[in-house]
């Protein structure tokens, strides 16, 4: 493409469509075929709250002009050479393939309309916000060039797909030039297996709106992050411009990082958004072609560990770990027991890398060939998160080594592994006057006093310590001393908020039996971020400073480029499972959910509702709290067992009980205490439909 200058004179002319709204009819992603779900699983009042436009191309909410800022609600407008042009916004995060077309009416010679792109308001304007990773210069524009008048149309280049923006500025440059704009369209390229964009397996709702906002913004996130392997972030970048014709893996839709960049297959990432994608959008077909890439990568390179973008080479030991997790998660939510089964070897190798690093006289992995991670600074060989990771992938992998068959004796070997590690971690790295783990023997031997979110968030989640213990419930009451009015500080990476980690805190905070508090980190994090004018208001960011700028890790990686940020990232999207298989308490703990687990959690809420499928069925749960009391509606697929976990008092008073009616007799050995000094009857669930009532 010809490159001009934007600031020559000119004269625009915008034909302004007035409100412009979706126009086509769904399809899939160009020739792919279409394997996605047809209507959606769960249909009511929820529906209000996607994101998912109802076709796959659409066309912008709005027109606005690029000096001023005002909206252009008249048939034509013209410029002067003192005016930039105008932005499109389409009202939400998009992407894909731009069509425009125009009329030349008058043109002194070679002009051109220039197009860039921004998923935050902060950068509208003639240079594109960056996404091809090379920092000494700016993503720029593309092209439609003309040298005579008359009607022109301009497809944006396959190579050159926006993979994630909400904002379209176009603009005049060359020769003096005419030009009247009669239409903007966009081709969404993302969950290109799907016909149906809004036809989630999965749904939320409650009584709070913005929580049915957010959770409803993450499952968008998941589908923007859902793409073809060919529309991947092409490495090394081009040395202008981008290009996202990168072909990143297997299959005909793949799970990335993020819509605009990385797009790539990212493990660490994958820790968040497979538990989301499942809660959701039910697209578990993304995350197996995922996973087989990374592990086929594994095969064909004879390397370990598992790569990051493979394109990019960099390795990761926390990344290989959480590799490992995402597949035990795969299979739990899908029951593909074919699919462990065929790696089996590859993951009994990748195990063996890691246990290789164990250190014998710490008890704890020594990783001294470590050299990346999430972005955080401070890292060391014997960082707390990569001792959590390790025990969690231990805990998992003897899980599917049970499932898959194995006879070598693999589970109890990391089963045992694991108890020894639980051990040395809490005699190793815990400091009780802290009330946190260390971030590491370093940190505890010079005493930074570092004590890091993921260590200790991946602590709690993890189960290396007890959330109903003290411990536990001393670090949920730690980690809200970093607290900001938008979102929790990541002392590991100052002046920050990690959405990512933040996922795993909330989590953290749930399962020590702290409603209230993971409720108003989501609300006051993600909360901050979905109502922000200058963001996407649609999807979840990446991470952002504490200060309230999009700036997250630009002394951190990003090159001092703010508007590196991707705004529409999947590990960012904690909440989505958070608040279903916690809030509502609805989970699976076999695969493909052949048995399952209810535990609701009320907070401040009165109502909560959600559901899921998997290839057994659907599954929902919802529940409505009173003064009186509270009811529980549970419905679960014939042929499937579970336990529910059930509030016994409010306020000191006992409940009565009742299942379809029946008086559940108040066996005190049925009463466990849980985490946040709350006591639950343990009820044998059985499939089918089913109602609770307490009062």
């Amino acid at each position: 493409m010809a490159s001009h200058s934007p600031f020559l004179p000119f004269t625009l002319a915008i034909w302004v469509l007035g409100s412009l709204t979706d126009v086509v009819a769904q399809s899939c992603w160009r020739d792919t075929k279409c394997t996605g779900p047809q209507t959606a699983a769960f249909s009511g009042e929820w529906e209000s709250n996607l994101f998912s436009p109802s076709t796959r191309t659409v066309t912008p909410k709005a027109v606005f002009d690029l000096d001023t800022g005002e909206n252009s609600n008249i048939k034509s407008a013209s410029f002067a050479s003192t005016k930039s042009g105008v932005y499109y916004d389409f009202g939400l995060e998009v992407g894909g393939v731009a069509t425009i077309q125009f009329t030349v009416s008058s043109t002194d010679g070679d002009g051109a309309l220039g197009i860039a792109f921004t998923e935050a308001k902060d950068w509208i304007g003639p240079v594109s916000d960056s996404s091809s990773g090379v920092f000494s210069r700016k993503d720029g524009a593309l092209y439609a060039n003309f040298s005579s008048t008359g009607d022109q149309t301009y497809v944006m280049p396959d190579e050159h797909i926006r993979g994630g923006f909400r904002y379209m500025t176009i603009f005049l440059t060359g020769a003096t030039s005419s030009v009247t704009i009669n239409d903007v369209s966009l081709e969404l390229s993302f969950q290109p297996t799907w016909s149906n964009l809004r036809a989630y397996q999965g749904y939320f709702h409650s009584n709070d709106d913005v929580l049915n906002k957010i959770w409803y913004s993450g499952a968008y996130t998941i589908q923007t992050n859902a793409l073809h392997p060919s529309t991947g972030r092409a490495w090394p970048a081009p040395a202008s411009q981008w290009a996202n014709n990168g072909n990143i893996g297997i299959g005909d839709t793949i799970n990335t990082d993020g819509a605009k960049r990385d797009r790539t297959v990212w493990p660490g990432d994958m820790g968040v958004a497979v538990p989301s994608s499942f809660y959701s959008t039910g697209d578990l077909e993304s995350v197996k072609n995922a996973l087989a890439t990374l592990f086929n990568i594994q095969a064909e390179s004879g390397l370990l560990p598992f790569s990051g973008p493979p394109l990019l080479a960099r390795n990761s030991d926390t990344y290989h770990m959480w590799i490992m997790i995402g597949t035990y998660n795969y299979v739990l939510y899908s029951g593909d027991l074919d699919f462990i089964g065929g790696i089996w070897d590859k993951y009994i190798a990748a195990m063996s890398f890691v246990s290789r690093q164990l250190d014998s006289s710490l008890g704890l992995l020594n990783i001294t060939g470590y050299i990346d991670d999430w972005g955080r600074y401070n890292v060391d060989d014997t960082q707390a998160s990569v001792q959590m990771l390790y025990y969690r992938t231990l805990i998992t992998g003897s899980s599917l080594a049970t499932w898959v068959g194995d006879t070598t004796g693999v589970n109890s070997t990391w089963l045992d592994t694991a108890a020894k590690l639980r051990s040395s971690i809490n005699s190793q790295l815990w400091d009780g006057t802290a009330g946190a783990f260390y971030d590491s023997i370093k940190s505890r031997d010079t005493k930074t006093g570092l004590y890091p979110q993921d260590g200790n968030s991946l602590a709690l989640l993890f189960g290396v310590v007890n959330a109903t213990a003290d411990e536990g419930q001393t670090i949920s009451s730690t980690l809200t001393k970093n607290w900001t009015p938008i979102g929790a500080e990541s002392p590991e990476l100052s002046g920050e908020v990690s959405t990512f980690i933040s996922s795993f805190e909330i989590q953290g905070h749930l399962l020590a039996g702290q409603t209230q508090r993971a409720l108003d980190l989501i609300r006051t994090s993600w909360g901050w971020y979905l109502n922000n004018v200058n963001g996407t208001q649609s999807t979840m960011i990446e991470g952002y400073l504490t200060d309230g700028t999009f700036g997250y890790r630009h002394d951190a990686g990003y090159g001092e480029d703010y508007s590196y940020t991707s705004h529409s990232h999947g590990w960012a999207t904690g909440p989505v499972s958070a608040l279903t298989e916690y809030i509502v308490g609805l989970s699976v703990t076999n695969p493909a959910g052949s048995s399952w687990q209810i535990a609701p959690q009320f907070g401040d809420l009165t109502h909560a509702e959600g559901g899921f499928t998997t290839s057994l069925g659907k599954y929902s749960t919802s529940w409505t709290v009173d003064d009186n009391g509270y009811t529980l509606n549970y419905t679960v697929p014939q042929g499937t067992t579970g336990v529910l976990l059930l509030p016994v008092s409010k306020n000191g008073a006992q409940y009565k009980l009742t299942m379809d009616g029946e008086v559940i007799t108040a066996d005190s050995e049925k009463i466990v205490n849980a985490a946040g000094n709350r006591q639950l009857y343990t009820v044998v669930g059985t499939s089918g439909q089913h109602r609770i009532a307490a009062s």
